[in-house]
């Protein structure tokens, strides 16, 4: 955390939100479809390139994952007018919100007598905000102690002020008690990180089952879009796993784990149809929860903690 206060953040902040700009104020007018995606293919590039800014692991790790996979999936969604960024935001605060972090804005809110004030003021806020953050990484080194207490009680006013009004925004949650999870399908599609599983759900599963549905048919079109979300999404953490060790050469040991659960899956699938069909009753529910997260607990260990451990690798000189 300390190597990201030595360094100036204000490149990122202004790649960012010159990014979500141009999205929100310019590709929105594009028509939806390959156009739309063919003028996204520049943000998506300075996307990419924007944790190797940071010099710690736990800053590319949080970055590659919030912009570089999260945002990026987001985007590509939009580009087909699907997704949360779909949604028709009234301000560019709402857009680069919902784009970057777990939010969603909540429906049939009551309007406020206030409502132009406060929009008002959470404008200002939300410009005044960053700009503060940015003079004081800039000169933060020829700042007086004094100056230097009064931005940060500015900043954290501004903070206040803007987590205080955000009642029209809802906190997507991340986690829905995994250790209750009855199967892998439950696990990876209800519980576990919902915010990736939703955008991979609506990125991957849905175009590639239903572009499949009617070539192979409904069964084995769902085999080949729960295998494809997986491999995916295996990818992808390989992809945050790159960020973290510095670009170190991938062992692809996430991405098998994501293979196996997927496969894992199919097999779940399958027993449990063939279940029903010889009338054999339920596994009970303290035996389905012992089994499903023991292997996510052992798997995860092998192929997903052990590779981060072994990589040693922590900080890289910025790129």
């Amino acid at each position: 955390m300390e190597d990201e206060a030595k360094n100036p953040m204000h490149p990122v902040l202004l790649i960012l939100l010159g990014s979500l700009g141009y999205c929100y104020f310019f590709v929105t007018k594009i028509p939806k479809g390959i156009l739309r995606l063919l003028f996204l293919l520049p943000i998506f590039y300075l996307f990419s390139i924007l944790p190797w800014h940071f010099p710690s692991a736990f800053g590319r790790g949080i970055s590659s994952f919030f912009i570089a996979w999260i945002t990026s999936f987001k985007l590509l969604l939009f580009s087909f007018d699907r997704g949360p960024l779909f949604f028709p935001h009234k301000n560019f605060f709402d857009f680069a919100l919902v784009s970057v972090f777990p939010l969603k804005i909540k429906e049939n809110i009551s309007p406020s007598p206030n409502q132009p004030l406060i929009a008002l003021t959470k404008l200002l806020l939300g410009t005044v905000l960053p700009i503060l953050i940015l003079f004081y990484a800039i000169y933060k080194e020829n700042n007086s102690p004094k100056f230097t207490l009064f931005l940060y009680g500015l900043t954290a006013l501004a903070w206040l002020y803007v987590f205080g009004t955000m009642v029209r925004y809802e906190l997507v949650p991340l986690l829905n008690h995994p250790y209750f999870a009855t199967s892998l399908q439950d696990f990876w599609g209800r519980r576990w990180n919902r915010m990736s599983s939703d955008i991979l759900r609506q990125s991957v599963y849905d175009p590639t089952r239903d572009t499949l549905m009617g070539v192979i048919g409904f069964g084995p079109a769902k085999v080949v879009a729960i295998i494809t979300t997986l491999v995916v999404s295996g990818i992808m953490h390989e992809m945050v796993l790159y960020y973290i060790t510095c670009g170190k050469k991938p062992t692809w040991e996430m991405a098998w784990f994501f293979v196996l659960h997927g496969l894992c899956m199919v097999m779940e699938a399958g027993l449990k149809q063939l279940a029903r069909q010889r009338g054999w009753g339920p596994v009970p529910p303290a035996v389905s929860i012992i089994l499903t997260v023991g292997l996510a607990i052992v798997t995860c260990n092998w192929w997903l903690v052990l590779p981060v451990w072994r990589s040693s690798q922590r900080e890289c000189r910025f790129r």
